[in-house]
């Protein structure tokens, strides 16, 4: 198939790429497979954590495209070796064995380098570790090298039982130190728990560094994932960019019928603490299924006609909380989405039923919801200059619009592989003129006019979700992201969430990432959990704050400091990384 590809007249399209040691090559394996998917979603988050540091330009190009001496035009280059021995071109094995800039190999395919990488690291490939069947975990599951050690932390690779089969990304190159060659430094180790094998994970040596898998699939908050994050800080020669460790909490999902008595403990809770107040509201409540207790006219209810809502949200407002704004209903239509229908229970951008976008997404549609729900708000006094994706789901277009109309958002993201055009050109200086909290004279109209031709081309339909341990000053959607990378206390389980999640789960994540540099620990909560367990809460009795007063005590033993999100924002958020370069053959 790749032969009958290669028999049509290609042109390359690559503007932009020409020697400038301030950017990094980012290579993927396109592979001879055309539904092969998985290379570009590598790339694309690998890029989204590449917006940490801005400075950098991004080029982004298939492996099989690849020109002699490309590898040196950059600061840094990363190759993700995703596809099963992909053959790589000539021209970049041999610009390997002599480039002087920084080179990391991800995952598969270094046995097609041979000596060159045996010069390069000092060790040689041995064979792919496997699944130890017969060496089971406590829980009866297979074992594998799971666990990651890294600056004297141990993270580790999921791995589960999901319909009869053990899912785990367990495999990774197993490698063995030369003879000939000094060995590489090892960053950091695997290990069986059960057996107690280690292998090297990641190598560096001079300029070159290698990760044994890839370490972006199957992601949670104790990731290996996390451990790559932090060494693209080394393989870009990058200073961090925090002297301290912030922490930052949202109280979640909050509209005009959360009883006063949580609201009320909850700010409480966190004024005794000295925590800032951060409120994830809602501005539109709307129950269409009659799913919650509440009056015979109180299906809609928005924020600004709701008296005693409002007098919690003056109050709080008088000690500087901050509104994040999330979603407009968060919910969609008059249906299960998938759950009850009720604002904070269901998705609203995205059909969780069909999984897949919303029929009706479009400009206009996400626009005219905005108009609406910005209406609401500044009838409360609001204005939002963060926005919060309800349940992280919607389309590469969504993404777009609020990435556009909002300095920050914030939480984790999913992504498709698409390409988008249709933008109308606008200068830096006018990129402020879109935001709601500019609440400019002209927005409506300057929004209308750079959207109006936005349209996305999807590559690929299957999604990908990413978190991230730190702020990110431009992912592929354009946003300006805050990280959450902590979860939430979790009592159970429903239909998108795998598992509970408990505050020592949070705290000792958060542990976890102080070896990382720049990470973050950013978590929310939601106020119904200060009910009974009985009522399926996380109180001793109704009102009990003891959970969210544990973990925000912990975390500042940590040595973990919650900031004020309004100094971040208004420090930092000149700063945004320029757009891609992406190389691409047209046929």
């Amino acid at each position: 198939m790749r032969s009958l590809l290669f028999s049509f007249l290609m042109l390359f399209s690559f503007q932009g790429w020409a020697q400038s040691q301030n950017c990094i090559n980012i290579y993927f394996d396109r592979s001879p497979d055309p539904t092969y998917w998985m290379g570009k979603t590598y790339a694309t988050l690998v890029q989204n954590l590449l917006g940490h540091f801005p400075e950098y330009q991004q080029r982004v190009s298939p492996i099989e495209l690849y020109k002699k001496g490309e590898l040196q035009q950059c600061r840094a280059n990363i190759y993700i070796g995703s596809y099963f021995n992909n053959i790589l071109p000539a021209d970049f094995i041999a610009d390997y064995s002599v480039t002087k800039s920084n080179v990391a190999w991800i995952g598969y395919n270094i046995w097609q380098i041979g000596e060159r990488f045996e010069k390069a690291l000092g060790y040689t490939y041995s064979h792919l570790s496997t699944l130890q069947s017969k060496y089971l975990d406590k829980k009866g599951r297979p074992s594998f090298l799971k666990n990651i050690h890294y600056k004297g932390e141990v993270f580790f690779k999921y791995g589960e039982w999901k319909q009869n089969e053990f899912v785990a990304p367990f495999e990774q190159a197993i490698l063995v130190p030369s003879n000939e060659v000094t060995p590489a430094q090892v960053l950091a180790t695997s290990e069986n728990p059960v057996t107690g094998e280690r292998a090297p994970y990641i190598l560096r040596s001079k300029n070159y560094f290698y990760v044994a898998d890839v370490p972006l699939s199957f992601m949670h908050e104790a990731d290996r994932y996390l451990v790559f994050a932090d060494i693209l800080f080394d393989i870009l020669d990058a200073k961090p960019r925090h002297n301290g460790k912030y922490a930052f909490l949202r109280i979640e999902d909050i509209h005009p019928l959360v009883p006063l008595s949580w609201l009320h403990n909850t700010s409480q809770v966190l004024k005794a603490e000295k925590v800032p107040l951060n409120v994830s509201l809602i501005p539109v409540f709307y129950d269409p299924l009659k799913q919650y207790t509440r009056g015979p006219l109180e299906e809609i209810v928005t924020v600004d006609r709701h008296r005693g809502f409002m007098s919690w949200v003056n109050e709080v407002k008088n000690d500087n909380a901050t509104f994040i704004w999330h979603g407009i209903t968060h919910q969609h239509k008059r249906m299960a989405n998938p759950h009850s229908g009720v604002s904070g229970d269901d998705f609203e951008f995205f059909d969780a039923v069909a999984n897949k976008p919303i029929a009706e997404d479009s400009v206009d549609f996400v626009l005219n919801k905005l108009e609406d729900g910005f209406d609401v708000l500044k009838k409360a006094g609001i204005l939002p200059k963060i926005w919060l994706m309800p349940h992280y789901q919607a389309s590469p277009l969504d993404y777009i619009i609020f990435g556009e109309t909002f300095p920050w958002n914030v939480g984790r993201a999913i992504y498709y592989n698409h390409s988008s055009k249709g933008l109308s050109s606008q200068s830096a200086r006018a990129e402020a003129n879109l935001w709601y909290s500019k609440n400019a004279p002209n927005g409506n109209a300057l929004r209308r006019n750079r959207f109006a031709n936005l349209s996305v081309q999807y590559e690929s339909m299957i999604w990908s979700g990413q978190m991230f341990p730190y702020e990110i000053y431009g992912d592929v959607h354009g946003q300006r992201l805050i990280p959450e990378n902590l979860g939430n206390s979790q009592p159970f389980v429903n239909d998108h969430v795998v598992s509970p999640r408990t505050k020592e789960d949070i705290v000792a994540d958060a542990k976890r990432n102080l070896v990382l540099r720049d990470a973050w620990a950013s978590f929310f909560y939601h106020p119904f959990l200060f009910v009974s367990y009985e009522q399926g809460g996380r109180g001793a009795y109704p009102g009990d704050p003891s959970e969210l007063t544990f973990i925000i005590r912990e975390l500042k033993k940590l040595g973990y400091q919650f900031i004020d999100i309004n100094k971040f924002i208004e420090k930092n958020t000149n700063l945004k990384r320029s757009e891609p370069v992406y190389k691409e053959e047209k046929l």
